[in-house]
């Protein structure tokens, strides 16, 4: 018998459950780091402190809101040997970086993020996500650091370095929210706990638990398996389509007893969890993935049994 358990059927939820773009772009459309310094240049010119978002227009037309201190503020924090002590000093920083092909793998980058303030606020570790075609990697000639990805110029914090698993799972007009966790012997470390949602490219940290109430925080299905739930994460369905769980590859690892735990929301209405484990991983595109099939009916014949179960598992 399959890892689930019924949990809270028809429960209220507290609150509207809201969740905002992976992230926004410092500025796009910029060709070169020559070309990004001299916007720099020309925004300080205006306003020496450098809070003055850098180019109106394409703020409000494509979210691209950087000022010349949101640049420094995340230099200062990804490349500290750079020594950004005032925004003056971003402009000829620019100038020195050197564009080189974008290396393969995936790498956390910087984002805009939309404050309750109305403000646009630079976040470090924001989203993750793999250069683009074409896309070129600008580097501090100093340190040897990706500083930029071109596409969007965000700044980059760091690779992605380990291996991960991954869960599929699609959603459907009449869902309203997904909530997941992991259960296991001891809390992970890993850069690989992420969230790519329907309608996104780039994958972003688990968000929080938008429904902190009695059965809605996976401790009956943490009892059922006797291990302890960390990190429950949740978000709204606003786009359907497929969704993407990363998780660390131990988790598909033989024998590992470690889970994820899934369970879907429609208006009122949660379905049973459901816990996938190691056996239901398979390998494809080179990385282990396991999917979770929306209905029991649409499972092939050969793949593990794993789908959202409504009202057929009980304590």
């Amino acid at each position: 018998m399959r890892d689930i358990i019924a949990i809270a059927i028809l429960l209220f939820l507290s609150g509207t459950a809201k969740a905002a773009p992976a992230g926004n772009p410092f500025l796009r459309g910029v060709n070169s780091p020559a070309e990004l310094a001299s916007r720099v240049e020309a925004s300080l010119a205006l306003d020496p402190s450098g809070r003055a978002i850098i180019d109106d227009e394409r703020c409000m037309n494509g979210g691209s809101c950087a000022s010349p201190e949101n640049f420094r503020q995340m230099f200062q924090e990804a490349d500290p040997e750079a020594g950004l002590t005032s925004v003056s000093q971003v402009p000829a920083f620019l100038r020195s970086l050197t564009v080189v092909p974008a290396p393969t793998g995936e790498y956390w980058m910087a984002c805009l993020k939309l404050s309750s303030k109305g403000t646009y606020e630079p976040v470090l570790h924001c989203l993750s996500r793999r250069f683009k075609p074409g896309e070129k990697a600008w580097i501090d000639s100093a340190t040897r650091r990706i500083v930029l990805a071109s596409d969007c110029t965000n700044p980059v914090e760091r690779a992605v370095e380990e291996e991960c698993a991954y869960i599929s799972f699609t959603t459907k007009n009449s869902d309203t929210s997904v909530r997941f966790t992991y259960t296991g012997p001891k809390a992970v470390e890993s850069d690989c706990f992420a969230l790519k949602r329907a309608g996104e490219d780039d994958f972003e940290p688990w968000w929080r638990d938008h429904c902190p109430i009695a059965g809605c925080d996976f401790s009956g299905f943490a009892a059922f398996v006797g291990q302890p739930s960390w990190d429950v994460g949740s978000f709204a369905v606003t786009r359907t389509g497929k969704n993407v769980l990363r998780v660390p590859a131990e988790f598909a690892l033989p024998g590992s007893v470690y889970r994820t735990a899934l369970c879907l929301d429609r208006g009122r209405a949660h379905s049973d969890s459901i816990g996938v484990r190691w056996f239901d991983y398979r390998m494809k595109s080179g990385a282990n993935t396991a999917t979770l099939f929306y209905s029991k009916e649409e499972v092939p014949a050969g793949m593990p049994m794993v789908y959202w179960p409504w009202g057929e598992w009980r304590e």
